[in-house]
């Protein structure tokens, strides 16, 4: 089969959850014979859609800033380069693939040259309303079909296109450093488990403080005898600036981004999501995943995509991060009761393995395949059509 180019796109190239699950599509798509074009932009120089062989990469002009009016700027001038940039490289039979509701630059792009839009949307929580709104209505007017990450990002949308769930899953070079057989951390009592035979709590996220970072940093100077590891998506001197004139207990260790996590989930006892349910809703949670094929048990919020990855009182914990003492009670309780802890952590390696690679790789295949097939079945319709037509009136 004729097989389209897919022109993918993400607008920031780093080490966060949704550009590693856009480079796993991405790997599966290129497996199976596509030419893929990836637009995107690299700041830092690293990401996880960085140096994937086979892809033909176009530059793209975005970082974000901590003031919010340039972010902004730079937003929609990144925008007004996506549209042109597609304008000029998109043809009819290709397939414009955006990760996240943001790209809707090359959304518009690829409706007026005719393409096949999708969208593998990975958030609900996009500020300010009116922005949310816009993207929403790009969505409508452009897109074939969407991508859910989890079935909750699919009912809070206002999005009318066709689209299915498709949860994320780990690439296979992940899953195949993850320990076999029994767990070693957990222990009872404060003192046990762990590297140093130390509990320790481990928590990986952007530089948010909605992601519940100050209860991360309470939680831990509640705790002095747990040791507390928070892993930030962002430079050494973005934490600095964060955390400046802050007091930070001893047991708290900061870490800058990491492109290698394994060690950190080998480290930790347990693994936590402590971001604000009023603030933002996390829709999947790579993270907590990857905890939970470590055999950690985890702590999640209880709403939003990642709760339908834990079941509560199973194989983790559902609590809401801003009662910051029923975490703690919660920590406490799987760092002194080993029979527990050894039974959620069995529990947690259980329920990783339903989110596996094969099931991602078939669902991506199968939206790409039926929604080019279609494509194609209209455009040969309205060759035909067109034909006849110009038949008649010779």
């Amino acid at each position: 089969m004729n097989r389209p180019r897919i022109i993918a796109v993400h607008l920031l190239n780093d080490l966060s959850g949704s550009p590693l699950v856009f480079r796993e599509a991405l790997q599966v798509l290129l497996q199976q014979g596509y030419t893929v074009d990836l637009i995107t932009a690299t700041p830092s120089g690293k990401g996880f859609l960085s140096d994937i062989p086979g892809i033909r990469y176009h530059r793209l002009f975005y970082r974000w800033s901590p003031n919010r009016w340039l972010t902004l700027i730079l937003f929609l001038c990144s925008q007004v380069s996506l549209f042109f940039r597609v304008v000029w490289e998109a043809r009819r039979k290709d397939v414009v693939y955006c990760n996240s509701m943001l790209p809707f630059g090359a959304a518009l792009a690829g409706r007026v040259k005719g393409c096949t839009v999708i969208y593998h949307i990975h958030e609900v929580s996009i500020k300010p309303a009116i922005l949310k709104q816009w993207l929403v209505w790009v969505i409508n007017v452009t897109a074939q079909y969407c991508i859910y990450v989890s079935k909750y990002l699919r009912r809070h949308t206002a999005i009318l296109v066709e689209g299915s769930v498709i949860y994320n899953a780990l690439p296979a070079a992940f899953v195949e450093k993850c320990p076999r057989g029994e767990t070693t951390v957990g222990g009872t009592g404060q003192e046990g488990g762990g590297a140093e035979n130390v509990f320790t709590v481990l928590m990986l996220c952007s530089l948010k403080a909605y992601k519940g970072i100050h209860e991360f940093v309470q939680c831990a100077r509640a705790l002095p005898k747990i040791r507390f590891h928070l892993v930030l998506n962002a430079s050494g001197q973005a934490i600095r600036q964060f955390f400046a004139g802050y007091s930070l207990p001893s047991n708290l260790c900061l870490y800058d981004a990491q492109s290698d996590t394994h060690p950190f989930y080998a480290k930790a006892s347990i693994v936590v999501n402590l971001s604000l349910p009023d603030q933002w809703v996390e829709t999947f949670g790579m993270t907590i995943l990857e905890a939970m094929y470590y055999r950690r048990p985890v702590i999640v919020p209880p709403v939003g995509g990642v709760s339908e990855l834990v079941e509560d009182g199973v194989d983790g914990f559902c609590i809401d991060s801003r009662d910051v003492q029923a975490v703690i009670a919660k920590i406490v309780l799987l760092s002194t009761d080993r029979a527990l802890y050894d039974r959620m952590s069995s529990k947690a390696c259980q329920k990783a393995f339903c989110f596996g690679q094969e099931n991602f790789r078939q669902s991506i295949i199968r939206v790409i395949r039926n929604d080019y097939l279609k494509k194609n079945r209209i455009y040969e319709k309205e060759k035909d059509r067109n034909h006849r037509y110009s038949g008649d009136t010779r």
